[in-house]
């Protein structure tokens, strides 16, 4: 698991050192499978090294070959060695790229799987503080900044290091002086790297952090791009995402003026040791204690330490980058998991039949100090239909939000068939409790994928039943592919209406048939005509099961035995619906009156 946090990468100043390789450990349990790939990488790094400290040498023999008259099959063999070097080093680089490429996508793609799949468990608080937009920079962006850390990085900066010393050994054995003003460079470029890098940690973050609330803010835009433009909303919305801009721009910026220092620096160094390495070896060459061909050799080795020590710095820019990006990976792997599964002994699957439901001085809040149910009891026997009333804001939804297991009670218990709904395995309870919600989500994908959430195991025939039983047969005839047909916004999908979205979610309810089935204001979205069309449809639903039915608008309540009120997160008023309608004294029969379930 990757450990990386914010607050880690927050702290402004500090030296990035090696911490970071500890930081992005756990990246590699995402390249498990990939030994043979790691193991071909392992070699294929150091015989690069090995052939670019050969190079310089058959260049040194080759020149003091020519100079001394050196047989002409002596020169062609140091050529044909040489350039079997050359083409050693090309193929190493492209064999070793392409492996590296291979191993980073297998293992980023083993890394979003993970995080998709943390977050489908999310509760729905979870998606209140994250929008789309910035999941998606997570997932995606944060993702493919990881993809070089988890293919080559690592192995590349130690071989980087180890030409780096290769370097070093090679110019002390043609002379100890030209090693020793190479020495100071190389070691100065370290300790210049261990000093610096780290330092754009914290800008780093806040761009990062910039570009997912643009990425937020663009996604929400965009989704209500209608709404903002019939309402006149369309200058804000550019003048918002203008500010946006220049926040995003100013912290990009500051943090590409701290990121490039050290390499600026680094090639500052690196161009005054080639000056110096030159001015030495003409020194040497003119005293006679160099040979032309090392002078040369010298020169090549002077040439081939810049590029390690540049590299490093800038692989070194892209290590911070990396451990920005895993700490806010991290974050998202280690987000609280859904909290209607807790970490504790599952009881036993629910028994067969039909299976009551019951809240026991049930409390809930979201937030602290603002409580939405207070101490709620309610009892529905097993095949009773119960409508919960109230005005906004009362706690409706939230009560069979924790039925469902998508909340947990703070205190009190919540039970399905007499077991805790906390309890409960999470694939049992989804079996055999359904919610029904006034959101319907429709993807763009075939009827057939849409009606049986791409479960293919699922037969022709339950699927048409389900249609049919929800009402939706003559549209399903009407269509081109039948089954097959694709649905959503997409070009050649086909478009629903929002009646026709409603009958949907029901189909998919009677496709499980379910033994308890939640409606949280099915039909608040809708028209009274088309209200009234699906009626049909709810009774036949609603007939031998268990129900909790929420409704904004009492009077549509025709469905349900008996009725419960809310009120500021109290149940304070429980009886059968034709008496409370009944009862001018009741408070259903206040809110069955025009204006009642919106004061």
């Amino acid at each position: 698991m990757l450990t990386a946090s914010a607050a880690d990468h927050e702290r402004g100043g500090e030296p990035l050192a090696f911490g970071p390789l500890w930081q992005l450990a756990g990246l590699t349990r995402y390249l498990r499978g990939e030994r043979r790939a790691v193991t071909l990488l392992a070699l294929l790094i150091p015989a690069g090294v090995a052939l670019q400290l050969a190079a310089p040498q058959l260049l040194r023999r080759f020149v003091d070959s020519t100079l001394h008259h050196g047989s002409s099959a002596a020169l062609t063999g140091i050529a044909l060695w040489y350039l079997a070097s050359a083409a050693g080093q090309m193929a190493v680089v492209v064999g070793g790229d392409a492996v590296a490429v291979r191993l980073a996508w297998r293992g980023t793609d083993r890394l979003r799987a993970e995080l998709v799949d943390r977050c489908l468990r999310r509760p729905a608080r979870f998606y209140q503080e994250h929008p789309p937009g910035e999941l998606v920079e997570r997932i995606d962006g944060d993702v493919t900044r990881l993809a070089g850390v988890m293919s080559a990085l690592v192995l590349e900066v130690l071989a980087h290091l180890a030409l780096v010393l290769g370097v070093l050994v090679a110019l002390f054995l043609f002379d100890w002086r030209i090693g020793l003003v190479f020495a100071p460079f190389a070691l100065a470029t370290v300790v210049l790297l261990h000093r610096l890098a780290g330092r754009s940690l914290p800008l780093v973050t806040a761009r990062q952090r910039s570009a997912a609330d643009l990425l937020g803010f663009l996604e929400e835009r965009l989704a209500g791009a209608e709404e903002l433009r019939v309402n006149g909303a369309t200058a804000h919305t550019l003048g918002a995402l203008e500010l946006r801009l220049a926040d995003l721009g100013g912290r990009a910026r500051a943090a590409a003026r701290v990121s490039v220092r050290w390499p600026a620096t680094v090639q500052a160094l690196s161009a005054l040791s080639v000056v110096l390495a030159l001015a030495v070896s003409v020194w040497l060459h003119s005293a006679g204690r160099l040979s032309t061909g090392t002078a040369f050799a010298t020169l090549s080795y002077a040439l081939l330490l810049r590029r390690p020590l540049l590299t490093l710095s800038t692989r070194f820019h892209d290590l911070e980058q990396a451990v920005v990006s895993a700490g806010r990976v991290a974050e998202l792997l280690g987000a609280p998991g859904d909290p209607g599964t807790p970490a504790r002994a599952r009881s036993a699957p629910l028994p067969d039949g039909p299976l009551g439901v019951g809240l026991t001085a049930v409390s809930f809040q979201y937030e602290p100090g603002e409580p939405v149910l207070r101490g709620v009891s309610l009892r529905v026997g097993p095949g009773e239909r119960v409508g919960v009333v109230g005005r906004t804001g009362c706690g409706k939804s939230t009560l069979v939000r924790l039925v469902f297991g998508l909340q947990h009670p703070g205190r009190g218990s919540v039970t399905v068939g007499g077991r805790e709904v906390g309890e409960l395995d999470p694939a049992d309870l989804r079996a055999r409790v359904a919610l029904v919600t006034q959101e319907v989500q429709i993807f763009h994908a075939s009827l057939r994928d849409n009606l049986a959430f791409f479960d293919r195991s699922v037969p022709d025939r339950r699927l048409l039943a389900a249609l049919e039983q929800a009402g939706l047969d003559d549209w399903r005839r009407g269509l081109p592919d039948g089954l097959d047909t694709p649905l959503g916004t997409a070009d050649g999908a086909r478009g629903m209406s929002g009646g026709q979205e409603q009958l949907l979610a029901l189909a998919r309810v009677f496709l499980r048939d379910p033994a308890v089935v939640l409606l949280d204001e099915p039909t608040a979205r809708l028209d009274p005509h088309t209200e009234a069309l699906l009626e049909p449809a709810l009774e036949r639903l609603l007939r031998g099961r268990t129900a909790l039915v929420v409704q904004h608008r009492p009077h549509t309540l025709r469905q349900v035995d008996r009725i419960v009120v809310l009120d500021a997160g109290r149940v304070v008023e429980d009886g059968p619906r034709e008496r409370l309608a009944a009862d001018p004294g009741s408070r259903f029969h206040a809110l069955l009156a025009p204006g009642g379930g919106t004061r």
